[in-house]
């Protein structure tokens, strides 16, 4: 591929892509053996319409660069959703084997995470089973990479979780092996259970610590993430400088010290709980209004005698009790008590 037409890609200049490109150079080898079309698949830089334009001039869609990798592999290695459609829309292999593994896009996308693309490759009728040179499967390299959302895509649109790869291992015993207990609860529940599996799994890797994120991951994705990338950015740079400020007013405030005694231990007259204020300089308290003071209750009436009801169970039955006050001073009362016979 010559230079003029990395560069026309990499400026997405479509006029100069225009006068540069031609039959003859649009699928000739960089010094790197990529294509033009592989070259623009691989940059995120690169924009839809430059790789819609190098289709136009007459890019084979499905040439592998030296690596033997097609361009939908390294759009789905790279996560070039739009830019994948478009390959398989103007005629790209889903299930082209590429590389020395012999993965498909379907591997790369489930090893990855990459939810979207995979249901997605599966509506474009991807083989769900297929086997790269290793005999693992999709399903078989989400298990290994910890991808438990992958595994359940896979398993409801029914992949086969019994296929082992050469080793004899099946997608469950990879899992067990390195500890990936999401996906592990993912594998082992049937087809009617997988939604709550799915929730389950959520829950534990939420709970399991996260990885701290490479410097690479973390270019990767700030590649792609706007909003990242300013955080980045923001966290990275040199924080800004302190503006001069005038010093803060200290006022000294006095503070009242505490009374070891409350009253005159000679004449036992109280302190008062003011008197310490005002020495220090503060108003009196205003006066409690009469109505809020706190005066003595006020004195019921003497009302003498018993509630009770006198006689209560006698003979002579129930009557009211001598009160004290109904009575007249020169009334005397007698009680006269009565031996009780032995015979009666």
């Amino acid at each position: 591929m010559p230079l003029r037409i990395q560069d026309c890609i990499l400026n997405n200049d479509l006029k100069g892509l225009q006068l540069e490109a031609n039959a003859n150079n649009i699928n000739q080898f960089d010094e790197n053996g990529s294509t033009p079309l592989y070259f623009a698949c691989m940059k995120h830089c690169v924009e839809i319409d430059t790789i819609r334009a190098l289709l136009s001039l007459g890019a084979s869609v499905d040439q592998k660069d030296q690596y033997n990798e097609t361009p939908l592999y390294i759009a789905v290695f790279n996560r070039r959703h739009a830019v994948a459609r478009l390959l398989v829309d103007k005629g790209a292999n889903v299930n082209q084997v590429n590389g020395s593994r012999k993965e498909t896009a379907l591997h790369i996308a489930s090893r990855f995470g990459y939810e979207e693309i995979i249901t997605w490759l599966l509506e474009k009728e991807a083989d769900i089973n297929a086997q790269d040179g290793d005999l693992e499967t999709p399903l078989f390299a989400a298990a290994r990479a910890g991808r438990h959302n992958s595994a359940y895509l896979l398993l409801a649109s029914g992949a086969n979780a019994s296929l082992s790869n050469k080793d004899g291992k099946t997608p469950l015993y990879i899992a067990s092996e390195l500890k990936h207990k999401n996906v592990v609860i993912v594998l082992k529940a049937s087809k009617a259970d997988l939604k709550q599996a799915k929730a389950e799994a959520d829950v534990e890797l939420r709970m399991r610590p996260q990885r701290i994120p490479s410097t690479n991951d973390m270019l990767n994705r700030a590649a792609v993430d706007e909003v990242y990338r300013a955080d980045v950015h923001r966290r990275c740079s040199a924080p800004p400088d302190v503006p001069n400020t005038t010093p803060m007013v200290v006022t000294e405030i006095k503070v009242p010290l505490h009374r070891l005694r409350t009253h005159d231990p000679l004449t036992g007259e109280s302190y008062g709980p003011c008197r310490s204020l005002e020495e220090v300089g503060y108003d009196k308290p205003p006066p409690i209004p009469a109505e809020l003071r706190n005066l003595p209750p006020p004195e019921l009436p003497r009302v003498g005698g018993t509630t009770m009801v006198v006689g209560t169970g006698t003979m002579e039955g129930g009557r009211e009790p001598i009160r004290v006050d109904n009575l007249l001073q020169d009334q005397v009362v007698e009680y006269i008590s009565y031996p009780i016979s032995k015979n009666a």
